[in-house]
């Protein structure tokens, strides 16, 4: 499987809010499951994301709470 790799120039980080990013590097997150994979990865997986997806949001709440 290919991986996604994205870089930024100075100037680019410069003009992103914390907001821009986040959503930058949840575009580099995996989010669909192989063929290959089992039951059990898949699951472990989805907690991950589950758990990422809940720290952005307390984040994102809390950083618009300033």
């Amino acid at each position: 499987m290919p991986k996604r790799v994205k870089s930024w120039n100075a100037a680019q980080v410069l003009k992103m809010n914390e907001e821009t990013f986040m959503v930058e590097v949840l575009d580099m997150i995996k989010f669909s499951p192989d063929n290959g994979e089992s039951d059990m990865s898949i699951a472990l997986m989805k907690a991950k994301l589950d758990a990422i997806e809940e720290a952005l949001q307390l984040r994102l709440h809390t950083k618009q709470g300033q």
